[in-house]
């Protein structure tokens, strides 16, 4: 899920810092590993030896606040919105499995009236009459507990029968009042069931409902178990206005004209998948239709772009790079798509209420969701950084999120940091005009930067249900701080063996949950048994930068380097002391030779063969900052001649000094020397200036900021606002 920037422009106390959302679609790590009670997906580890047993591969997770002894098997959903789009009404009948007797089936529910005598439940083996249950809401939370008029409900498979009304959200003075907005940044129209105006170049206006299900929205739609450990399949059905062109996670396969002018249509059953991926949409939607032709296989996929009147052009960029994207996903993790078609939806909202919609798309399985704003492209005009990044963003979730799925809410990095991280690598590799290595580097020192502050969260943090859509702020430690650990790990086991354990970690857990645990293991298996698991958690579950320290010196025929590990000088609120590091050392006379050593204590000695100085770090994107002794400091910027070419390293280095000189570890002489000895290119000088100047800004809005959610992520946006320049 991607958060749009113009969401945060409805939030005054933001707005004044020049600050904007782009981005965003608890227990810790591993701790959801099982779920007791329920029966196990199992399948053969994909790197098992040849005549080994297959050992089975557990892809549940246990439910955080449902309960786990009802599991949903298929939903069959229907519903109708009122002609003037106010209201609709529903309809479930759910394959439900009891594991255990129980005194109630809990289901979540938002703002939803169950009709009266319409909840019933009927066994699958002996369907006889149907058993009344009583919809009773819990104290706690959104939770509804459907029961028996008295007695238990045995252990078995059922079909639940639910019906209920609901409001299709729209005004955000309605649903977000002023002082909710002030108290509830999170407070959005565009949730569950929500109606748009679909505007076309000529400012003619039709409206249009669409839905949003992350985190836990999609109860306002239906009740269910929206929790992410539960996937289950969905047949979805509607009755929508006869002019309107539909669309939803599966192919539809059904479209009848009704005697009323509404028609009825029906989709496929989706894989099997977490209820907040579930999508529909419908309106008087333009379409523009190609085909993807599968890398793997040779087939042809159905690719539709549905846009608002009169846009269709406007999204044949957007098609290119979806096209783009998806051959470059299907490459590297050699797993095809599970639909028959593939849908983006690009809405944009004629009644405005886009700033409080809180997001720019959403990854919703076989259906992604876009505003229109963020993704079309007037024919003639040039594509914006922020609109590629959008696109491939909620591709890669088609794989990375929703084939497999966190475990609970605290995870999400899971789902966005890999997408983060795979929009900046493939932007990187098919479009360098409009981002570069270099410009990862500036994306790293601006997560520094937030990763020193007081507001600093840790990238798995711990959310309870009712605070889940939390993560999003401040936004960029789950999204970018993850991706930059991403790359950390990358850097030390190498990209082959990252292509490989991700392969591995998304076979073994497709149609699963992922845990941080489960990741790192998968990773070790592809790494040759490399450690990860200390060097992950070590980094995502706590806040601030290491700041290591290397001081080389050359004894007999050898360099000892002695490099010490503290936290970087920080203003958080629960400092990291100790983290578990792989540094690559640079060394030789032409600085050409590598050794990894992995660091878990304060101190440690490696012994380099030859005299020569030393870099930590060679790529400049590990996320650490580097400080030298003097003489060590006077060694490698003599050799830098050595990496002229290498202009991400090169801007790590005077980034890493001019932190340093902030901070009192090194003087201004030394800075300037070594910034002078560097001779950054002058495009580079240019990003940092802009670099800077954006970043003085955030911090002196954060200052005064009353909120910490006045932090949010800023390099899309900055580099954005460079690209115009």
């Amino acid at each position: 899920m991607k958060r749009s920037d113009s969401w945060a422009a409805r939030r005054a106390a933001i707005t004044a810092l020049g600050l904007a959302v782009l981005t965003a679609c608890g227990g810790g790590s591993g701790s959801n590993d099982g779920s007791p009670g329920s029966a196990p997906t199992t399948g053969t580890p994909s790197d098992a030896p040849t005549g080994a047993a297959p050992a089975a591969i557990d892809r549940t997770a246990k439910p955080m606040e449902l309960p786990g002894t009802v599991q949903p098997i298929n939903y069959k959903l229907w519903f109708r919105p009122d002609a003037a789009l106010k209201t609709f009404v529903g309809r479930g009948d759910v394959e439900i499995e009891v594991l255990e007797p129980v005194d109630a089936v809990v289901v979540a529910a938002h703002n939803l009236n169950f009709a009266k005598g319409r909840t019933t439940l009927r066994k699958v083996s002996n369907p006889g009459e149907a058993v009344p249950l009583v919809p009773t809401p819990q104290s706690l939370g959104d939770f509804v507990q459907l029961r028996l008029n008295d007695g238990q409900i045995a252990k078995g498979k059922y079909l639940l029968h639910m019906e209920w009304d609901g409001k299709i959200q729209f005004s955000d003075d309605e649903y977000c009042p002023p002082d909710e907005l002030a108290r509830n940044p999170y407070c959005s129209a565009a949730s569950g069931l929500f109606k748009l105006g679909l505007a076309s170049p000529e400012g003619e206006s039709s409206d249009a409902i669409v839905t949003q299900g992350e985190t836990n929205f999609a109860r306002q739609w239906f009740p269910g178990w929206d929790e992410p450990a539960f996937r289950h399949t969905f047949e979805i059905s509607a009755e929508v206005p006869g002019d309107w062109k539909t669309v939803s996670n599966g192919a539809q396969t059904e479209s009848v004209k009704l005697p009323d002018g509404y028609q009825r249509v029906a989709f496929e059953k989706t894989p099997s998948m977490p209820m907040y991926l579930t999508f529909f949409g419908g309106g008087k939607f333009d379409v523009l239709a190609d085909n993807f032709r599968n890398p793997l296989t040779g087939e042809d996929m159905p690719l539709r772009w549905f846009t608002p009147p009169g846009r269709a052009d406007w999204a044949r960029g957007a098609m290119e790079w979806t096209k783009v994207s998806m051959d470059y996903y299907y490459k590297y993790t050699g797993i095809p798509l599970p639909f028959k078609k593939f849908d983006t939806v690009a809405a944009n909202d004629s009644y405005d209420n886009k700033p409080n919609t809180g997001f720019g798309g959403m990854e919703n399985w076989g259906a992604i969701f876009e505003f229109a704003d963020s993704v079309l492209t007037k024919p003639g005009d040039t594509p914006e950084l922020y609109s590629m990044l959008v696109v491939t963003h909620e591709v890669a979730h088609q794989w990375f999120g929703d084939l497999v799925t966190l475990d609970w809410w605290d995870n999400v990095w899971l789902n966005e940091s890999f997408a983060r991280w795979f929009e900046w690598r493939t932007t990187i590799q098919f479009h360098p005009e409009y981002y570069t290595f270099s410009d990862f580097v500036l994306d790293k020192h601006g997560v520094i930067s937030a990763d020193l502050r007081s507001t600093a969260v840790p990238v798995q943090r711990n959310l309870g249900d009712a605070g889940s859509f939390a993560f999003i702020d401040p936004a960029i430690f789950v999204y970018n701080k993850g991706s930059h650990v991403l790359e950390t790990l990358q850097n030390y086991i190498g990209e082959e063996a990252m292509q490989k354990g991700l392969r591995i970690y998304l076979k073994d857990y497709s149609f699963g949950n992922a845990t941080p645990s489960r990741l790192w293991s998968s990773l070790e298996r592809a790494s040759g048994g490399k450690k990860l698991a200390d060097i992950g958690d070590s980094f995502i579950r706590q806040t601030g930068v290491p700041l290591l320290t290397v001081d080389a010196q050359c004894v007999g025929n050898s360099t000892w380097v002695g490099i010490t590990q503290e936290a970087f000088p920080n203003q958080n609120r629960f400092p990291a002391s100790l983290w578990t590091i792989p540094v690559t050392l640079a060394y030789g006379d032409a600085m050409e030779k590598r050794k990894t050593v992995v660091m878990n204590t304060s101190t440690t000695q490696v012994e380099l063969p030859g005299c020569s100085a030393v870099l930590a770090g060679p790529t400049g994107q590990d996320y650490y900052v580097t400080n030298y002794s003097p003489a060590s400091w006077s060694d490698l910027l003599a050799k830098v001649q050595n990496f002229a070419g290498n202009a991400p390293l090169l801007l790590n280095i005077e980034r890493d000094a001019s932190r340093l000189r902030t901070a009192g570890r090194i003087t201004q002489e030394q800075y300037d020397q070594i910034k002078g000895v560097l001779k950054l290119p002058m495009g580079l000088q240019t990003k940092v200036q802009q670099s800077v100047q954006k970043q003085a800004a955030i911090d002196a809005g954060l200052a005064k900021a009353e909120y910490p959610h006045a932090l949010r992520y800023q390099g899309a946006l900055m580099l954005r606002d460079n690209q115009r320049r």
